[in-house]
């Protein structure tokens, strides 16, 4: 995979991180702009609440009792460092959010080899309207990747200079993914099966062999496990639990991710289930009252990349087992592997829950667009239409993203859409 991509596409390093820093500016702006004027949601008042309850009191607190406690210890910082504004209360989010741009570019730029590609997947996930709606609240879902891609970029690392301490970094890191949501527990295993099966192919002899599998294991094993019980030290620490009160609090979580509804009932009626994420435009909605009017919050899916996403996964598993190209399935395991628990999921699981599979959805549409494009006449032509009709999507969408919507005579009608049955 990493020597076919050349020509008219290809960039040098200077010109990858020059872009990459440019991509990363304009999510800064994204995320940023209005930010202090922007209202609270409900989530933010209790994601709020949430952090004071489990840092200073250890208690769960009454925002997503059901999710790993990593996102109340990061608010709990926030609010210390930066006060009870907008920056003290979404900061986490918003940086996490942000830094998950240049991660995203440069783990597709490694595992494909190609620094176009990589920056063509941080383009996407810029200015992607439901990503900047999330990296706006204070809740955990734009936490989920920056984590996973910090393993993943440190774990390619460690793969191209076989370092043991880059496999215990990653391993770290995964942990914390853990500790912001269980989905992250998939491209965890992808990745360990991915290293495993290389290792057992290695032709090295059966003692080394042995030993490296074990430091696998115990890198993305053992130690994500480790990570992730610690980060309920303050739950131990200052609500004096024990190990059994701990046991019980994590199978009370799971059996609520289980059969797990909503807590209201206007998250129904957004039925985004994961099986439609990669075959229509799918939204989120959330709502405040502000200065005298509502606000509304509307995250839409942008067509012009997720609904490739299809395509290009069978197209890069298809070029996967052709090349015998281990990067390319590696990809298509983090893809399939994130996404398919939640498509075949029986309950609701809404758009939220989407970060454990768009990251990857990205990369393999950058894959997708570039591969083509190098097979046909006009490519330059064809690639500036359509990065066009995809930045003037972008554009609608965002302001619908950070509440500008409402009351807007283009934007207002679709507004509408999302108002609750019962008050239409």
């Amino acid at each position: 995979m990493n020597r076919e991509f050349s020509g008219w596409y290809e960039i040098d390093n200077d010109r990858f991180l020059l872009g990459l820093a440019i991509i990363t500016a304009v999510a800064v702006v994204l995320r940023s702009y209005g930010i202090g004027a922007a209202p609270m949601t409900s989530d933010d008042v209790g994601a709020v609440a949430s952090a004071f309850d489990f840092v200073r009191d250890g208690r769960y607190g009454p925002t997503m009792w059901q999710h790993p406690k990593l996102r109340d210890i990061l608010n709990f910082i926030f609010l210390n460092l930066l006060g009870g504004g907008a920056g003290g209360v979404k900061g986490a989010s918003i940086v996490l959010g942000t830094l998950s741009v240049p991660l995203i570019g440069t783990v597709t730029s490694r595992l494909s080899g190609s620094h176009i590609m990589g920056l063509l997947a941080a383009l996407f996930l810029a200015v992607d309207s439901v990503h900047i709606d999330f990296s706006r609240q204070a809740i955990q879902e734009v936490h989920l990747p920056f984590f996973v891609l910090s393993a993943l970029l440190v774990m390619l690392i460690y793969r191209s200079n076989r370092k043991s301490h880059l496999l215990v970094i990653s391993g770290i890191l995964f942990g914390l993914a853990l500790a912001v949501k269980w989905s992250a527990l998939f491209p965890l295993a992808a990745t360990a099966a991915f290293l495993l099966f290389e290792c057992a192919k290695d032709d090295l002899p059966f003692h080394d062999k042995c030993s490296d599998i074990a430091f696998i294991v115990v890198s993305l094993v053992v130690l994500p496990a480790a990570v992730y019980f610690l980060t309920y030290v303050p739950w131990f620490v200052r609500g004096g639990h024990d190990l059994w009160d701990w046991l019980a609090a994590q199978r009370l979580m799971a059996r609520e991710n289980v059969i797990h509804q909503g807590f209201q009932a206007y998250t129904n009626e957004l039925t985004s289930y994961p099986v439609l994420w990669f075959l229509k435009p799918v939204n989120w909605a959330d709502f405040t009252f502000f200065a005298g009017h509502p606000v509304v919050f509307v995250a839409i899916s942008n067509p012009l990349v997720w609904m490739l996403t299809l395509p290009a996964f069978a197209l890069l598993l298809y070029n996967g087992i052709k090349e015998k190209a281990p990067n390319l399935l590696f990809l298509s395991l983090l893809f399939w592997g994130a996404y398919l628990p939640l498509a075949l999921a029986r309950r609701h699981i809404w758009l939220n829950s989407s970060f454990a599979v768009t990251p990857f959805a990205f990369m393999g549409v950058a894959y997708f667009i570039i591969t083509w494009l190098k097979r046909i006449p006009y490519r330059n032509l064809l690639c500036s239409l359509y990065l066009a009709a995809m930045l003037l999507t972008a554009v609608p969408l965002y302001f619908l993203a950070i509440g500008k919507g409402y009351g807007n005579p283009i934007l207002h009608p679709v507004v509408e859409l999302f108002r609750p049955a019962n008050e239409r």
